[in-house]
Order: structure tokens, then sequence, then C-alpha cells
């Protein structure tokens, strides 16, 4: 039966009519059992009120879900197993799973803090001169500073590098490359961002005691350094420091870290040049690697020359020493070379990676300019 709505005395009337009454007056009779079929279907869902919506509806069940006994169900999306059938859910519902070609939801993320992408590729060296207290002359000193170094407001770790007899600020730029190296060696990953300090020691530096503190230590230790740490944002204390010098100012390099090892975390001496009579014991690094305090702070030491440098027995002398104490360091004797240029400038390279051994090559990691240096 379907309802019909009419009028009768004004009123509304609602009519039962038989299907098969209205269908034998409209066709005949030898396509009534067709038609009822088709008719009774269509309207069937056309007067039923409670008719289910058609638009279709999908259940994604993610992570676990627990099935009607309790137990963990693991989603088929979260395996990578292909679906097949309904999950039930703790409702007793069949969940009807979506059609397999639906992509999976990406879970939200969110965006991290952007790393430091520096686009120099080149450092600078900047020459800067004072008049020192001390010698009552100018004292002239090369800086390099590698790329993006004002940039990244961080403190930046130094190693002071000393010249040899007969050489001054130059040496390790011009000479010997090493600003260059530096920008090579940051650009590839190979070096950490780190500051050289290449000062010209003149005519104090060539006399190796240090009568009333008027030396080239004093210069270095009460002047340069203060100065440096005023003029650039430098990690300012023990483990942002390094220093080491070539011949007479690996002399010098070891002389001032056995007097202060508190100041510097490495020292280096390539062809370091000592003698066991050329300085009083107090200044002289062979007696002061004997008794230096260095057990007590971490040192790294690295000492170089090469087969035939007339340098190299004084130096395994320091090198023994420090080896009968306990006191870990690297000695290399390499098979060729000389005490020359040539030979200092093939071992550059390694220099720099010795000193920069320990620090980050990532600047972000670095102390920040806005704080002050770390204790």
């Amino acid at each position: 039966m379907c309802q019909l709505y009419g009028f009768q005395n004004g009123l509304p009337k609602v009519v039962l009519i038989p299907w098969f009454a209205i269908i034998r007056l409209m066709i005949p009779a030898k396509r009534v059992i067709f038609l009822f079929v088709f008719l009774t279907i269509g309207l069937l869902v056309a007067c039923e009120p409670l008719a289910p919506d058609q638009s279709p509806h999908f259940v994604v069940v993610t992570g676990e879900t627990p099935d009607i006994t309790g137990a963990a169900v693991v989603s088929p999306l979260a395996t990578g197993t292909p679906i097949s059938g309904g999950v039930t859910n703790t409702g007793g519902v069949v969940n009807t799973p979506p059609p397999t070609e639906m992509p999976i939801p990406i879970p939200t993320t969110f965006p991290t803090a952007t790393p430091f992408v520096c686009s120099q590729t080149e450092g600078s060296v900047i020459r800067s001169f004072f008049t020192s207290a001390i010698t009552g002359e100018e004292f002239a000193y090369r800086v390099y500073l590698p790329p993006c170094f004002y940039e990244t407001l961080r403190r930046y770790p130094y190693v002071i590098l000393l010249h040899g007899t007969g050489f001054d600020d130059a040496m390790w730029d011009s000479d010997l490359g090493a600003p260059l190296m530096m920008d090579k060696g940051i650009t590839s990953g190979a070096l950490p961002p780190m500051v050289l300090v290449m000062p010209d020691g003149g005519l104090i530096s060539e006399f190796n005691d240090q009568p009333d503190g008027t030396s080239y230590e004093s210069v270095i230790l009460d002047e340069l350094i203060p100065r440096l740490e005023a003029d650039f944002c430098l990690w300012g204390n023990r483990d942002g420091r390094a220093i080491g010098g070539i011949s007479r100012g690996g002399f010098w390099a070891f002389s001032m870290v056995f007097r202060h090892p508190e100041l510097f975390s490495a020292v280096g001496g390539h062809s370091p040049h000592f003698e066991p009579d050329n300085a009083l014991p107090q200044n002289n690094p062979l007696d002061l690697a004997a008794n230096a305090s260095l057990s007590k702070l971490p040192m790294r030491i690295y000492i170089d020359h090469s087969a035939g440098d007339y340098v190299g027995t004084y130096a395994k002398v320091l090198s023994d020493t420090l080896r009968d104490r306990g006191i870990t360091h690297e000695y290399l004797i390499n098979a060729t070379g000389d005490h020359t240029v040539e030979y200092w400038r093939a071992q550059v390279p390694e220099y720099l990676s010795f000193y920069g051994g320990v620090w980050p090559l990532d600047p972000l990691v670095l102390p920040s300019c806005l704080e002050p240096s770390p204790e």
C-alpha cells in the first residue's frame, strides 16, 4: 500500500490504494508482473521515511584497537597488511574498511628550527696594530676570520700561530697559506670554523729569557690575548684557546703552555727548536717538560718534524720526557722534508686538523656572543 493525499469536504484525507489496482488501470495485463516488481522496489525507497543515507562512510583505524574480548587488534594500516573484511570495535559494530586505494593519513609534523647556512666560501684576514706597553714599540698581528663570522653571533675558538726566526706575521698567511686552507676545510666540512691569530714577534721573540716580565710571553699573554677577546667575539677560556709555532715559535708555544697550562687546551710544535742551554730552566721547555703541572688539566700536545731535520734530537728528548711521565701526546717524524717552508706548507692541513680536532663543525653550537664567555 502507498499513502496518497487528497481532500474531502475541504479537509485533507489519506487514501490507501492497492498498487495492483493502480497498475491495472494504467497498463495491459501481460506486463503487470514485470512492472509490479520494478515499481515496488523504487516506491519502497521513495516512500520509506527511514531509508539510510546513500553517501559512503569510511572508518580509518590506526594504532591498536581493542576487540570485543579486550585483546588488542593491530590495525592493517599500521602494519601495511592488505585490508580484508571489517575491524570490530568495542561496541560490536563492524566498521567498513576504506578502499585499498585510499591514501593513509600522514601524521601532522611541526617545523624545526632552520639550521644556519653560510652562503660565503671565503673568510677574511685583518691586519692590525697596537703600541705595546711592554716593549714601547708597535706590535702587528693578523687575524683570520672564518666565513660568516659576524652573522652567526657565536664565540669562535681560536689558535695563536707563532712564526719562526727570520719570518713575521705573513709566514702563516702568504708563505704557508693557512687562511686559504681554512676556507677549503670549512667549506668541505673537514675543519671547524675557527679564528687564526698570527702575530709578528719582532725582535723580542728572538730573546729566549724573560727578565722582569719583559718578554714575548708577556706581550702575548698580557696584551695580545686581552685585546683580541675585547675586539672579537671569541671563546675566551682555555677550552677555546690553542697555541702553536714553527721552529723558534715552537719553543715559545711550549714555554708558555708549560708555564701556564690553565690558559690553553692544546699546543703544537712544528719543527720546534729546543736546546738544553739556550734559556733558563724556568723558561726552557726541555726543563719544564719534566715538572710542569700537566696532569690536572687535560692538554692536547702535538710535535712533528722531518727525519732529516736538525731539531729532531731535542724534540725527541722532550717527547721522551713526556712519555716517561705518562703524559699523552702526538709525536710525528715524517720521512721526507727539511727545516723549510716547503715542508711546513705541506703539513699545514695536518696542523689545522690537530688544533680544531675537538671543536664543533656547526658554529651554532658555539657559545653565544650575547652571553659572557664560558668560564
